[in-house]
Formats: structure tokens, C-alpha cells, sequence
């Protein structure tokens, strides 16, 4: 693995020749979603997004999608040369999916440079695109680890789950009881008339998870 963060795998993909960086002004009002599904739709490379409407200044004004649009992209991402085959990475993959690698866990680190709590979160200070005409809401959960125990066994999960700006500091979830995992542990936590501790990973979640070494912080609770 040739990367350790985000802005490492942009700088790659910069370098490889698979990144765009738009510097026109876009809308996160669904013309963002449009520009990104068209590019995906040509096999187009990654796009960095730096000059959003309503988002020139702030915490966050940039935006990156199809960080993994690509069968090349994803070999990249695995250590892989851009032309590996299906075969290979498939192989790599469950090879991976069979190892268990002990965490490293550290006190804290650069994702706790900055903690936003209660009345202060505000989810639109964030360029979060609406993607699709027809969609209900801005998605700011479209590849997150969302981790939820078991209650019971203790067992941990980590799915992916759509999630959506609700009000600035909820997101709402689609959450399908015993359809899913967590739904599974969410009917658990519901018979004993508690409350689910729920958490989420905002980055390439089972890509940069899998490498031995890599160090861990524990979450910040919340109410």
C-alpha cells in the first residue's frame, strides 16, 4: 500500500494521471452529482471539486469522487499496477478478508485536531452534494464504515449505509430491522430498552483497514 490517508491517494492518483481537478464554479445542488456520474459513465478518472458555490471559504471547500470509479483505481488502491486482473485482485481481496490484523491503537492523532460537539455541529458547513434529481436529501453518508456491536455475543459490524443531512447535527439512515446486521443488533438493543452506540468511519473503510501497522484512535462519544 503506497498511501496512508486521503490526501496521499489524491496526490497518487495526481500523479498516475487519473485525477481532474475542476476549478469552475459547481453547484452541489445536483449539478455536482450530474458532472460526477457522467464522467463515470465515460470511464473518466477521479474529480477533485474546488470551487463550490456557497462553499468558496469554511471548513471544507473541496470535494473528491470516484476515488475507486475504476477497475484501475482499485488496483491502485491495493498496491496493485493499474492493469491487474480481475483475478488477482479478487484473490488479494479474500486473501485479506481471511487475515485478522490487531489494531494499533494510539492516544490520539490528526483526526482529533479538530472536535465539534452539541450545538456547535452543523453538518452543511460541509459541501455535501445532492446527487440525484429525484433524491430526498443531501447524502453525506455514501461510503462510511458504520460500526455497531452486538449486545449479546459482543460481535462487531461494519456495513455501509446510505445516510442524509436530516437537521444540521442528525442524519438519518435506512435502517432495515433484522434485515441487516445492525438492524439485527438494533432489535437486540430495543428488547432491552436501551439505546444503540453507533459509530462511523469517514474514509476508503476495508482498504486502509487492511494494512498491519496502521494506527487506530478510539472514537469521541457523543450523546
Amino acid at each position: 500500500m503506497s498511501f496512508v490517508d486521503m490526501r496521499e491517494w489524491i496526490a497518487r492518483l495526481d500523479k498516475e494521471g487519473e485525477l481532474r481537478r475542476i476549478t469552475a464554479e459547481v453547484s452541489w445542488d445536483r449539478e455536482l452529482g450530474a458532472i460526477a456520474r457522467r464522467v463515470l459513465e465515460k470511464k473518466g478518472p477521479a474529480l477533485l471539486f474546488e470551487r463550490i458555490k456557497g462553499y468558496e471559504t469554511g471548513r471544507c471547500t473541496k470535494v473528491f469522487v470516484s476515488g475507486l470509479g475504476s477497475v484501475g483505481r482499485l488496483a491502485l488502491s491495493l498496491g496493485f499496477p493499474k492493469d491487474a486482473s480481475n483475478r488477482d485482485l479478487v484473490q488479494h481481496v479474500m486473501k485479506l478478508n481471511r487475515q485478522t490484523i490487531a489494531p494499533t491503537i494510539v492516544a490520539t492523532g490528526p483526526v482529533k485536531d479538530v472536535v465539534v460537539r452539541g450545538k456547535d455541529i452543523d453538518q452543511t458547513e460541509f459541501p455535501v452534494p445532492k446527487w440525484h434529481y429525484l433524491e430526498g436529501g443531501r447524502y453525506i453518508h455514501t461510503f462510511s464504515g458504520v460500526v455497531t456491536r452486538d449486545p449479546e455475543t459482543r460481535a462487531m459490524n461494519v456495513g455501509i449505509y446510505r445516510g442524509m443531512i436530516g437537521k444540521k447535527n442528525t442524519a438519518p439512515f435506512l435502517l432495515i430491522k433484522g434485515g441487516q446486521h445492525w438492524g439485527q443488533h438494533f432489535l437486540k438493543y430495543s428488547a432491552r430498552g436501551e439505546p444503540m452506540p453507533v459509530a462511523s468511519s469517514e474514509r476508503l473503510i476495508g482498504l486502509l483497514e487492511s494494512q498491519p501497522g496502521l494506527e487506530h484512535v478510539r472514537v469521541e462519544p457523543i450523546s
